[in-house]
C-alpha cells in the first residue's frame, strides 16, 4: 500500500490541500486502518461510518470529539470510558474532567454522550426546525445582499472576508442575540475555537475568547431581567441549564455555524469559477442551487471528520477496536464512497443520492444547525450570482485551512462583473 501512512491524520500542506487520493486507496484497500503516529482508527467507507455513528454505547464523545491532540495532557482513557459507560447524567463528571484539562471548552453538545445530550439537543433544536428556518429567509437574503452592496468591484475581491465569512457569522449573531455593536469581538476567531498548528494562540490564552465569555454572561444576565427573541434568551429560561451549560451552547453554535457555511460558500465559488458554464446556467436558472449546494457540501464538505472513543473492545468493519481507542469518523471520505454514489470524484449538481450525504454527520450528533446553513448557501449563491459574474484571479494560492477537522480555503481572490442591468 502507497498511502503515507505516518501522516493519515497530519496537517502537512499536500494532506491539507488535497487528501482524497489517500483517502480512495484506504477505501479500496484498507477502510479501517490504524494510523501509527497516534494509534488512531481511521474509519473511511460509509457504511462502516454510519455503523459507527448509529453506536453511541459503544463510541463515546464525552471530550473526544476534537480527537487525541487537542491538548498537552489529558484524561485518561480509562477516566473517559467509565464515564461514557456510566449511562446516567454525566455532566458534573463531565465537567470535572473539562475544568481539570480544557476548562473553557464547557460541556457542548459534541463533547457529551446521551442522555445529556438528548436534553440539551432538544432544547436548541427549536430554534432550526425547517419552519422557523424558512421564517428566517428574508432577514437571511437582506444580510447577503446589504454585504454585496460593500463589495468595491473595481479591484480583486477577497470572498472570504468579504462575504462569505460575514454572512454567517452575522445570521449566527442575530440568532444567537450578540448585540450589533459588540460583533466586531466575535469575527474572525475560528483559529481559537478549532486550533491552528501555525498558530500560537489557542482559546485557553486567547485575549478575545475571554472576552467574548465575559460578554455571554453579561448578556445572559441581562436576558433572565428582559427575554428577547433570541437563543440567549430561550437557553436562560430553561430549567436545568446553569451558567456553564449555556456559554458550552452558546460556543458551540456561534463557532460551528459561521466557519463551517463560510467554507462552503468558498468551496462553491471555486467550483464556479472554475465552471463558468455552469455559473452562467445557474444564473439563467436558480432553481438548480439547491442541487448544487447540496453537491458542494457532498464532494468538498467542509467538516473532514470527527473523533469518537471506544468505550468497550468492540469491532469496526470485522476489525477489532480495543477499549480507549480514538476513532475518527471521515465524513468526507465516505461522502466519495464509490459503493453508495456513482463517479464520486465528478461534480455533478443534481446526481442521484441513494442515502443520504454524511456532510452533517449522522446519529445522534447530526447537525441541528442544518436547515439553517442550507439556507444560507442557497440564499448566498442566489444574491452573488444575480449580482456578479466572476473569476478566479491567477494570484489565487488555493490554500487549505490547517486541521485534522475542519476543511476550507483560507481564502478565494476573484475579479467581479455586475450583471445587473
Amino acid at each position: 500500500m502507497s498511502v503515507p501512512v505516518d501522516r493519515v491524520l497530519s496537517v502537512e500542506r499536500d494532506m491539507v490541500d488535497d487528501p482524497f487520493p489517500v483517502w480512495a486507496e484506504l477505501r479500496a484497500g484498507c477502510p479501517v486502518f490504524r494510523e501509527p503516529r497516534h494509534g488512531v482508527v481511521v474509519v473511511t467507507r460509509y457504511d462502516d461510518i454510519v455503523d459507527v455513528a448509529r453506536r453511541p454505547h459503544d463510541f463515546s464523545s464525552v471530550m473526544a470529539a476534537y480527537g487525541p491532540n487537542g491538548t498537552d495532557r489529558g484524561p485518561t482513557p480509562a477516566q473517559l470510558c467509565a464515564i461514557a459507560r456510566s449511562g446516567v447524567d454525566h455532566a458534573g463528571q463531565v465537567r470535572e474532567l473539562l475544568d481539570a484539562y480544557v476548562p473553557d471548552i464547557q460541556d457542548q453538545l459534541q463533547h457529551v454522550d446521551p442522555p445529556l445530550h438528548t436534553e440539551h439537543r432538544r432544547i436548541v433544536s427549536r430554534w432550526f426546525t425547517p419552519a422557523v428556518v424558512a421564517g428566517r429567509e428574508p432577514e437571511v437574503r437582506a444580510i447577503a445582499r446589504a454585504l454585496l452592496d460593500r463589495i468595491d468591484t473595481r479591484s480583486h475581491v477577497e470572498m472570504l472576508d468579504a462575504f462569505a465569512g460575514p454572512l454567517p457569522a452575522t445570521v449566527v449573531a442575530d440568532t444567537i442575540g450578540i448585540p450589533v455593536e459588540h460583533r466586531a469581538t466575535f469575527l474572525d476567531w475560528k483559529e481559537e475555537i478549532i486550533g491552528n498548528p501555525e498558530a500560537e494562540t489557542s482559546r485557553v490564552t486567547s485575549d478575545r475568547y475571554r472576552a467574548i465569555k465575559r460578554l455571554f454572561l453579561t448578556l445572559m444576565d441581562e436576558r433572565r431581567r428582559e427575554p428577547r427573541a433570541d437563543l440567549i434568551s430561550a437557553l436562560v429560561a430553561q430549567p436545568g441549564l446553569d451558567d456553564t451549560a449555556v456559554l458550552g451552547l452558546l460556543n458551540l453554535f456561534l463557532g460551528g455555524g459561521q466557519e463551517t457555511t463560510a467554507k462552503a460558500l468558498t468551496t462553491g465559488m471555486r467550483l464556479l469559477g472554475d465552471r463558468p458554464a455552469m455559473q452562467e446556467a445557474l444564473r439563467a436558472d436558480p432553481a438548480g442551487i439547491p442541487a448544487f449546494v447540496e453537491e458542494v457540501l457532498r464532494y468538498d464538505n467542509p467538516v473532514r471528520g470527527i473523533f469518537r472513543q471506544a468505550v468497550r473492545d468492540t469491532t469496526i468493519g470485522g476489525v477489532a477496536v480495543a477499549e480507549g481507542t480514538f476513532v475518527q469518523l471521515l465524513w468526507s471520505s465516505g461522502n466519495r464512497d464509490a459503493a453508495v454514489f456513482d463517479d464520486p470524484d465528478a461534480f455533478v449538481p443534481g446526481r442521484a443520492l441513494p442515502r443520504p450525504i454524511l456532510s452533517f454527520g449522522h446519529g445522534v450528533h447530526l447537525c441541528p444547525g442544518a436547515p439553517l446553513a442550507r439556507l444560507q448557501l442557497r440564499v448566498g449563491f442566489e444574491e452573488l450570482l444575480a449580482r456578479f459574474r466572476f473569476t478566479l484571479t491567477a494570484d489565487n494560492p488555493f490554500a487549505y485551512f490547517r486541521s485534522q477537522i475542519l476543511r476550507g480555503l483560507a481564502g478565494l481572490w476573484v475579479d467581479l462583473e455586475d450583471v445587473r442591468p
